[in-house]
């Protein structure tokens, strides 16, 4: 229909499929991390890794518990995609937890990173994570502006509804 808005605030086509791909990826790289997971007394004879001044922990307890951040990061993905390509205005939820979980794996991955392997986790960080969970909450913004507009306008249909009987 000409002269009709678009749903979910003219979200670009793209963003739908692509979150969708970035959690089909995100859960690939989960089982990875799961494989590590089952292998880890094989791979590694000391499995105690230090974690805080005092405290230790398994290496499988870790792995483990970046296993499961990661299948939540992956399904949140998935939720922001299929709601931006079903081009839904309540994207803005998950779309915002989506960015927050991708600030907080950046943030722990650089944090928690052995020295080895810290260039790898501030490249994801800086190009993967943070641009992908600014983006994140550019959708929200986005959707929110237009269930806004809807909102306004609605409202103002019905005041000329009513001054009009």
């Amino acid at each position: 229909m000409p002269g009709r808005k678009k749903r979910a605030g003219g979200l670009p086509r793209w963003a739908g499929p692509f979150y969708l791909t970035a959690g089909a990826i995100t859960l690939i790289w989960a089982g990875v991390l799961f494989n590590d997971f089952l292998n880890v007394p094989e791979r590694c004879p000391d499995t105690r890794v230090r974690c805080g001044a005092f405290l230790t922990t398994s290496l499988r307890q870790y792995t483990m518990s970046w296993v499961v951040f990661d299948v939540a990061l992956a399904t949140m993905l998935v939720v922001t995609g299929w709601l931006a390509l079903r081009r839904r205005d309540h994207v803005q939820l998950p779309a915002s937890v989506t960015g927050a979980l991708l600030f907080v794996d950046a943030w722990f991955d650089t944090m928690s990173s052995p020295r080895r392997d810290r260039p790898l986790a501030w490249a994801q960080a800086l190009f993967v994570e943070v641009p992908l969970g600014v983006l994140c909450l550019w959708i929200a913004g986005r959707a929110e502006r237009a269930r806004r507009e809807r909102l306004a306008d609605a409202l103002r249909r019905l005041g000329e509804e009513e001054g009009t009987s």
